[in-house]
């Protein structure tokens, strides 16, 4: 079998064969790209046409947070817990590094994290809210895992990880992030007030589900693939039954039959 294998005949069935599979494989690779390219257009074009609704009406505190719920525009109106302010540090903007600056917003049903934006460097203190009565107006993100490190000197963090967090604010937690794109507040109601050197913080690219037209158009160029290696094993095995039969069976002798 092997040194039929080596004739030129089959070894140049083979090289096609490997240019049919590679051919296959990259273009079942190529068509899952375009349908994850074009699963993220979607998700992000229907989010852009969901009205922004308030915080109570979206989710509650302590509710899981649910896939469809990031990038959701939302609105919260409450006061500002500028004492218990954080620093996420480590964190870039373009190209710049720095922390973002997140502060609680007690609010009548619960207390949601708001990030407010990004600040070069680490300052020692974060830049401090408006006072009074705040309405905040951005979109919703999931909050974020421990990241490893030694412990630092507040108000500095790693991570906005909620799981800590629920344990050192007071009052009921939405299991959410607001990720501010304006915040109105007092006479300059209207109008984004926004501190001197923060920047606000974009929110982060969806994970968006697979178009499934383009999806199938990935796994018809697979299957068209595995059918290529299937037609040349049967035609290889035909060709090596057809020069190399299997003798016919001879009849056993009879029993009383002589010679």
């Amino acid at each position: 079998m092997f040194r039929q294998l080596l004739t030129p005949r089959w070894v140049g069935m083979l090289a096609a064969l490997l240019v049919v599979v590679a051919a296959c494989t990259w273009l079942g690779l190529w068509q899952l790209g375009v349908a994850r390219d074009s699963g993220r257009q979607d998700v992000v074009a229907a989010a852009s046409t969901l009205e922004r609704a308030p915080l109570q009406q979206v989710t509650a505190p302590h509710s899981d947070f649910r896939a469809e719920l990031s990038n959701r525009p939302v609105t919260v109106t409450g006061r500002y817990a500028a004492e218990r302010s954080l620093l996420v540090v480590d964190r870039r903007l373009g190209g710049r590094v720095g922390s973002w600056v997140v502060t609680p917003l007690e609010t009548d049903g619960g207390t949601v994290p708001v990030l407010r934006g990004f600040v070069d460097g680490t300052p020692v203190r974060a830049p401090a809210p408006p006072t009074g009565v705040v309405t905040v107006s951005g979109t919703l993100g999931p909050g974020e895992s421990p990241r490893p490190g030694d412990p630092l000197p507040p108000p500095r963090v790693r991570s906005i990880d909620l799981a800590t967090l629920v344990n050192e604010w007071p009052g009921d937690l939405y299991n959410a992030v607001v990720l501010a794109s304006a915040e109105t507040s007092g006479p300059s109601a209207g109008a984004d007030v926004l501190p001197s050197g923060l920047t606000r913080v974009p929110p982060p690219p969806l994970d968006a589900p697979l178009n499934l037209r383009n999806a199938a158009y990935a796994v018809q160029w697979w299957v068209f693939g595995i059918f290529a290696i299937w037609m040349w094993w049967k035609m290889f095995r035909a060709e090596q039954q057809a020069e190399d039969p299997v003798a016919a069976p001879t009849d056993a002798p009879r029993e009383g039959a002589t010679t």
